[in-house]
Parts: structure tokens; C-alpha cells; sequence
């Protein structure tokens, strides 16, 4: 991926609705501290988990979770013991990023983790699974006892929109060609329901047709003549506005 990305696929990724971003430019352009784990890396550098684990926990800042990766040469539930015994209460979770070739039913895999964490004693310890997720997976694997999940290619690859820009007036005049509506138009939407309805642009603002509420117009002017006329949310205004919108909506309703 070109490091220019970085930073507008973490943008996008914050606005909608995920807790953190890893890169640092990602995490600077919304205005965010970066969040991360260790790498596989670096627990192969030491040849050793419990020297890569106290390694991290030694030299890493107070404020930085210790996150400690379970999965690198070991059985994932026989690391994140180890892990639990050598850090004890300074450790904050385990991370699971067992590779899809070997995953088997990673639901139970979790379930073994949480059970043998939380009969020695460690219920503190929170489970973070990443590789290879998606919406669907999550759900799962919540379900199974993890706490947080690390996705990637599910939003930088995200499926894409498909959508055209087409000339439908000129200075007043309907100038749409066959198989498009002509006019400008509004979107109106239902605050309580999402339901969109589209109209001509001096139309009466319409009911909601499904629960019949006051609808609002999403259509607004950014740019007049070449200069922003709108004021521009920050980030974080962006995000809290699309998750109370997602509160509303299903899983299906946000694959499709």
C-alpha cells in the first residue's frame, strides 16, 4: 500500500466508527494517539516469548497496554498462560493472530483461552483477535469471549460503491440524458429510521413512508465559487455522528 493511503484509509476507518488507528500519520490526521501490539517480529528476534513479553513491558511507556502476542511458536492457550504468569497483573490482554491455514474453529480456540485465563485467576486479562476479520467473523468471535479485534484488509479492501456524476439540469434547463432522472433533486431523511427519499429539489419536504416522522435534507452547500461555505466537523464530531446511525442498523443492513 502506498504510505500516502495510510492516513485516508485510517481517516475513513476512525469516522466510521472503529476505536483506533495504527500508523502514525493515520493517527494525526484524526487527531488520535496511534494504537498497536507487538509484532511477530519481535518475539522471533528474542527466540524466546516470556524475554519478548518482559522486553516490551521494561522499555514501553506506563500508558501503553500490555498487550502480549500468544500465537508465534506455541499452542495460543499454553502462550497466553505463559504470558499471564510472567507479567501477572501489569498484563492488560493477549493477542491471538493465528494465520486462516491453521485457525481451525478459532470460537473455540477463544473459549479455551478465556476459560484457562480466568481459572488461574486472570479475568482482567482481555482477548484481542485479529487476521483476516470481518464483520460476520466478529460477531462470532465476540460471541466466543473476545474483547477487541485488529482489522485491515476488511476496510482498506472494503467492497466499493458504485455510483456515476451526471449532468441532469443546466442553468435551469432538464438536461438529463435516457435512463436518468432530470432536475436537481433533494434527499430527505428519516432521523429515526435512515429511510431516504428522493424528490425534486423545491419539492415539499416529505413524511418518512415508513413512520411517517419529519424527514431532514441531506443535500447542503460545501463549496461556493471555489470556497468552503460549510463548516467542516473534525473527525471525532464525524465519527459520533456516524455511530449513533449505525446503532440503528443491522449487520446484513451494513454488508449490503
Amino acid at each position: 500500500m502506498h504510505p500516502a493511503l495510510c492516513p485516508m484509509l485510517d481517516r475513513a476507518a476512525y469516522i466510521g466508527g472503529l476505536d483506533g488507528v495504527s500508523s502514525l500519520k493515520g493517527a494525526k490526521a484524526v487527531g488520535v494517539k496511534p494504537t498497536g501490539t507487538m509484532p511477530h517480529a519481535l518475539i522471533i528476534a528474542f527466540e524466546d516469548q516470556v524475554k519478548a513479553w518482559e522486553a516490551f513491558d521494561e522499555v514501553m511507556a506506563p500508558d501503553v497496554p500490555r498487550i502480549a502476542l500468544v500465537d508465534t511458536y506455541s499452542d495460543e492457550k499454553m502462550e497466553a498462560i505463559m504470558a499471564a504468569e510472567a507479567l501477572k497483573d501489569r498484563l492488560d490482554g493477549v493477542r491471538l493472530d493465528t494465520p486462516g491455514s491453521r485457525k481451525g474453529d478459532f470460537a473455540e480456540i477463544i473459549r479455551e483461552v478465556r476459560w484457562e485465563l480466568d481459572i488461574r485467576g486472570f479475568q482482567h486479562v482481555k482477548i484481542l483477535v485479529s487476521g483476516g476479520l470481518d464483520e460476520k467473523r466478529i460477531r462470532v468471535l465476540s460471541e466466543a469471549g473476545a474483547d477487541a479485534f485488529g482489522v485491515g484488509t476488511a476496510v482498506s479492501n472494503a467492497p466499493t460503491l458504485n455510483f456515476a456524476m451526471d449532468i441532469v439540469e443546466l442553468e435551469g434547463r432538464l438536461t438529463a440524458k435516457r435512463g436518468k432522472l432530470g432536475g436537481k433533486k433533494q434527499v430527505w431523511r428519516c432521523p429515526k429510521c435512515l429511510v431516504d427519499t428522493v424528490l425534486p429539489f423545491k419539492a415539499l419536504p416529505p413524511q418518512c413512508p415508513t413512520c411517517r416522522s419529519k424527514t431532514e435534507p441531506m443535500l447542503k452547500p460545501l463549496v461556493k465559487e471555489g470556497e468552503i461555505v460549510a463548516k467542516l466537523p473534525k473527525p471525532k464530531e464525524i465519527r459520533e455522528y456516524v455511530l449513533k446511525q449505525v446503532e440503528r442498523l443491522s449487520v446484513e443492513d451494513i454488508s449490503h
